[in-house]
């Protein structure tokens, strides 16, 4: 015989309200929503998953490389040029005396999307393969505490608008270093986009 409490409805808790709604299979692309607030509370995956995550991941963590060894442009002002790299500012932030400064910069526009990018990569291959990696689930959290602190694509628009204002003072010449951060961010957006947090739950869920 059926032990009665395995024949009990499963019950979700709303991540908004945390009000208590019943499961139940849905039909392709439904949704089951709290009834107190609205709040989606499971969604049907289909043939969803993160195998763009992983994707978009190994090439930002390449552009990454790229965008940082490679100069993004050269600056002439009456014969002088100079090569500028992403750690350019930095230094000379540095150099002036904006230590904290320099290093919320550097942490914003070089460690963090970098730490972001290794994070769902990390995350998105476990899922992907199927192996639980040590510290996984601890990963998966990292990856919603440094979203918010890739700023790659914050940078590639101040980078632009430098520009115009330095060609106005001398001869600016773009390098390969621009093209790669432009992609970077490009592969940074996808990334996070296609990370889906519930769909890593249910795939962790499954490794146990």
């Amino acid at each position: 015989m059926n032990n009665p409490s395995d024949m009990a409805p499963a019950w979700l808790s709303c991540p908004e309200c945390e009000a208590p709604v019943r499961d139940r299979p849905l039909p392709k692309k439904a949704e089951l929503r709290c009834t107190r607030c609205g709040m989606r509370v499971k969604a049907d995956r289909g043939i969803h998953s993160l195998q763009p995550a992983w994707a978009f991941a190994t090439a930002g963590l390449f552009m990454a490389l790229l965008a940082n060894v490679e100069p993004i442009m050269t600056f002439d002002v009456a014969g002088d040029t100079q090569s500028n790299h992403i750690v350019s500012g930095v230094i000379e932030l540095a150099k002036q005396g904006y230590g904290p400064v320099a290093a919320l910069v550097c942490f914003a526009g070089v460690v963090a999307p970098v730490l972001h990018l290794a994070a769902i990569w990390y995350v998105s291959s476990a899922c992907c393969l199927r192996r639980r990696w040590p510290g996984v689930r601890r990963v998966s959290a990292v990856v919603e505490m440094l979203e918010p602190w890739n700023l790659v694509p914050v940078y590639a628009i101040a980078t632009v608008v430098a520009v115009v204002k330095l060609d106005m003072m001398g001869t600016v010449d773009w390098k390969a270093g621009a093209l790669w951060i432009l992609v970077l961010s490009l592969c940074s957006l996808c990334a996070a986009q296609a990370f889906d947090r519930e769909l890593v739950e249910e795939r962790l869920e499954v490794l146990k």
